[in-house]
């Protein structure tokens, strides 16, 4: 066989092997993952609230799978939902196995906002984490509970009295939740995160600690009404040197994807529902850890304040 021959050979069999395979269809695609610019998606959606119960009917699920199948097209490698937004389910379920197949068919990790439920009854707030695969590979569950009534003194330590199991499910959830007892870290194969739910963001020492354990992206999920704080993202970005995705429930705003050290990389409009998308450049921002000044001159010895408990804390002065 001569030169030209064995070209045209070779160019026809490369042809009928495409025609015979086809084209690979979304679940069969494969990303190129990099580890140094990543490409992650945030969406500003509504569900089930705090205060919600179970409606019949009602499937949540509806409104998330087309924004999945989005950041897939759109490449990215990790999309997050806001806090609350499946409501009250078991876990594993119905709802979380629709979750997990267009995580699986994309090839994308998922993080969404749950109140998981338990057989006794109880619950927890929980962010859920699904792998490539669809596996549930982690959940975190909110440490710091947003209450928002009391009875007594001193404000906020004890709930409202004489109210039923019922009433604090729809009306203050998080004073009857299973609080969560860790700061947990994750490692997804393009990185280390650490989730904050709500709340956990109002508090320094959470995004502190999920940075010294080794995250370098922070998922803050939130559920609340007005605006998820800029000025809380660019902080903690700044000081714990971190990249950081918030989202929020679309009656609030505030769903924005920063990047080190302190860029707003890409915001929802308010008060709407909306997705974006955009890169966090984790090359520099692992650089920024090894090399941190800030890092090196910690002074633990002089922060014990910080775990005194608050049995034996001294409260704050009265005012006059």
């Amino acid at each position: 066989m001569n030169q030209q021959s064995l070209m045209s050979h070779i160019v026809f069999s490369c042809v009928a092997l495409t025609l015979f395979c086809g084209s690979p269809c979304r679940g069969q695609q494969h990303k190129t993952l990099n580890r140094d610019i990543v490409k992650v998606a945030a969406v500003q959606v509504s569900g089930y609230d705090k205060g919600d119960v179970p409606r019949p009917e009602y499937d949540p699920t509806a409104d998330l799978l087309p924004y999945i199948d989005r950041a897939g097209k759109d490449d990215a490698q990790l999309v997050v939902f806001p806090e609350y937004v499946l409501g009250h389910i078991p876990v594993p379920g119905p709802d979380t196995k629709r979750i997990a197949a267009a995580a699986a068919a994309n090839k994308i990790y998922v993080i969404v906002g749950c109140w998981e439920k338990y057989a006794d009854g109880t619950f927890a707030n929980a962010a859920l984490l699904f792998d490539r695969s669809g596996k549930i590979s982690g959940r975190y569950h909110k440490t710091h509970g947003a209450i928002d009534h009391f009875d007594g003194e001193p404000p906020w330590a004890k709930p409202p009295a004489g109210k039923t199991r019922n009433w604090m499910i729809r009306n203050d959830p998080e004073w009857i939740m299973e609080a969560g007892t860790d700061l947990p870290v994750f490692e997804l194969d393009f990185g280390t995160i650490g989730i904050m739910t709500c709340y956990d963001g109002w508090f320094p020492e959470s995004p502190r600690v999920l940075s010294l354990k080794g995250a370098e992206l922070i998922v803050w999920i939130n559920g609340r009404g007005g605006s998820v704080e800029d000025f809380i993202l660019k902080t903690t970005m700044f000081q714990s040197h971190v990249g950081m995705i918030a989202t929020n429930q679309a009656y609030g705003s505030g769903t924005m994807i920063g990047d080190w050290p302190v860029r707003i990389a890409a915001r929802c409009p308010d008060k709407t529902e909306a997705y974006i998308s955009a890169t966090i450049n984790l090359k520099r921002i692992r650089h920024t850890r090894y090399n941190s000044r800030n890092f090196r001159q910690r002074r633990p010895d002089l922060y014990r304040t910080l775990v005194t408990p608050k049995s034996a804390a001294t409260p704050p002065a009265k005012s006059p």
